[in-house]
């Protein structure tokens, strides 16, 4: 017999990582908006947030300057809600997986990356097409 997965991580190994900022995002036509600005955790390169909207929520994080990345906030393991991010990975605090923010696993037990969204961004717009 395996053992099975349980409902908390025995190792403690998301336990210390800094929740994201939640920040809103509005859903309309198949995107979801998030203006980014000065008080924004996404105004600096390496930024990170979870943004929340009616349709999901979100991981995001800048690239660059012009550039974020956004992915499913949903863990590939049993689907917990990633809110952790600590040395420039996501963090899911059900069973401790570890993402890059290009949502690939760097550390299980998740075996599949996260689903990545494409954006747009004009200042100070933020746009991620979720279809």
């Amino acid at each position: 017999m395996l053992p099975a997965c349980s409902s908390s991580n025995p190792t403690g190994a998301s336990g210390n990582a800094p929740q994201l900022t939640t920040v809103n995002g509005s859903f309309a036509n198949g995107r979801v908006t998030v203006t980014v600005d000065a008080a924004s955790p996404l105004n600096s390169v390496g930024g990170a947030a979870l943004v929340q909207s009616s349709v999901g929520n979100f991981l995001v994080s800048r690239a660059s300057q012009d550039t974020f990345v956004a992915l499913t906030a949903v863990c590939t393991h049993e689907q917990c809600t990633v809110t952790g991010f600590q040395n420039s990975q996501y963090v899911c605090p059900c069973h401790g997986s570890q993402y890059s923010t290009s949502g690939a696993v760097t550390m299980g037990p998740a075996t599949r990356a996260l689903q990545q969204f494409s954006t747009q961004f004009s200042t100070p717009t933020l746009t991620i097409t979720t279809t």
